[in-house]
């Protein structure tokens, strides 16, 4: 009888597990704690932050399907579809508190070609590490929209500089990083999902050189070749990246 992708992977794990078990020792009662756990975390609205905390940089990292381009990253909790696009290259309103910085470069193929008009959708933390509609005290959509490359691959983007931040660490989460000596911070990122037609969409995060959380994140997703310094200039600060896609 033949075993499914899905079978097989469910075969490794349950062997994967009996592993542990001997070598560790586990009894019955440190299961039902383990299986009480999961579901206090679910019932707690921390089913995806568990998940994405503990296995998501995993599954990036070892997926085939994979950009070979700029480094992928995992999309986090805090996305949402369907946002506007933006105002005179402005993901920041006016009065939005913070540092402001400017980020700007190109999008390219893997021949380091130009790729016009592709489409970037951004999302970031606010000055005190807030995401709109996740945290009281945003205004929903705030610090969320899309803007286009031009014809010769270049974006800008008007910003305010994000805050590093500790995931939700107060539930059963940050009861098990803390078990597993981690802390829950995440260094200060923007995310960005890039998308152009004939080419594979890159979700990914860019992160500023010298943060002292890039080597420890909270969800050991943080890369430092996506880490850029910040450039500073008379008309103010900006963080220069380009962002390499793949053809499909």
């Amino acid at each position: 009888m033949s075993i499914s992708r899905v079978g097989e992977i469910t075969k490794d794990i349950i062997d994967a597990i009996d592993k542990i078990c001997k070598k560790h020792q586990v009894t019955h009662g440190e299961y039902r704690k383990a299986i009480d756990f999961i579901g206090e975390a679910i019932d707690k609205g921390e089913r995806s932050l568990l998940f994405d905390a503990f296995l998501e940089a995993n599954v990036v990292a070892s997926d085939p399907s994979k950009s070979s381009g700029t480094s992928p990253q995992v999309l986090g909790p805090f996305y949402l579809p369907d946002m506007p696009w933006v105002e005179n290259n402005s993901l920041a309103k006016n009065n939005e508190p913070g540092e402001r910085i400017t980020l700007n470069g190109r999008v390219l193929n893997r021949n380091k070609e130009t790729l016009g008009n592709a489409e970037l959708d951004f999302w970031q933390a606010d000055a005190k590490g807030r995401y709109s509609n996740f945290d009281p005290g945003v205004a929903d959509g705030n610090l969320r929209g899309k803007t286009k490359a031009d014809a010769d691959g270049a974006f800008l983007l008007h910003t305010v500089r994000p805050a590093q931040y500790t995931i939700p660490d107060q539930g059963p989460t940050g009861l098990l990083l803390s078990e597993i000596g981690r802390h829950s911070w995440r260094p200060a990122h923007f995310h960005v999902i890039v998308r152009h037609p004939g080419y594979k969409m890159l979700t990914t995060q860019i992160y500023f050189e010298g943060d002292e959380y890039l080597s420890s994140d909270a969800v050991r997703a943080a890369s430092s070749d996506l880490a850029f310094p910040i450039v500073s200039k008379e008309e103010g600060a900006s963080l220069n990246f380009d962002l390499v896609l793949e053809s499909r």
